[in-house]
């Protein structure tokens, strides 16, 4: 252990890794029991600081953005949102009249609810119209149809 921490200056991750194995060999393959070790040196892990931009940067970002990406990144930012759920977004998502946003099969396929910044809803209205216009321009012309992933296919 000592000698990928010092000499090979191996990951935290790394280290880790090889002694949770030399650990399942003691107990499950050896019967044995792995006594405690001392003075062996480990690596660990650096913390993690994210980056936070300023509001001005944040502002910047979005005056140079056109329509609709404009809107999926203030939702990010706004809602807290990850890219993955503001992508898999539906109508039935939002509740705009009391300012709520449902966020379906999120991390850990969890749902949760989170507040939608009531600067948002003047332009999230207008987007639902425009999906709606597309929607029945669809039915007109008998196209029915769209992604549902993990539905069943008939």
């Amino acid at each position: 252990m000592s000698h990928l921490a010092v000499v090979k200056q191996v990951s935290a991750s790394s280290q880790n890794q090889a002694f949770n194995a030399l650990l399942f060999l003691y107990k499950h393959v050896l019967k044995k029991e792995f006594d405690e070790i001392k003075g062996v040196a480990r690596a660990k892990r650096r913390p993690y600081i994210p980056v936070v931009l300023s509001r001005e940067e944040i502002e910047l970002i979005f005056e140079h953005l056109d329509e609709p990406v404009d809107l999926i990144a203030k939702l990010l930012y706004g809602c807290g949102l990850r890219l993955f759920e503001c992508l898999n977004l539906r109508v039935h998502c939002f509740n705009i009249d009391a300012g709520i946003l449902t966020v379906h099969d999120g991390k850990g396929k969890k749902d949760r609810t989170v507040p939608i910044p009531q600067t948002l809803a003047p332009a999230l209205k207008q987007q639902l119209r425009k999906v709606s216009e597309v929607y029945e321009a669809d039915m007109r012309a008998k196209y029915a149809g769209t992604f549902l992933p993990d539905q069943i296919r008939a």
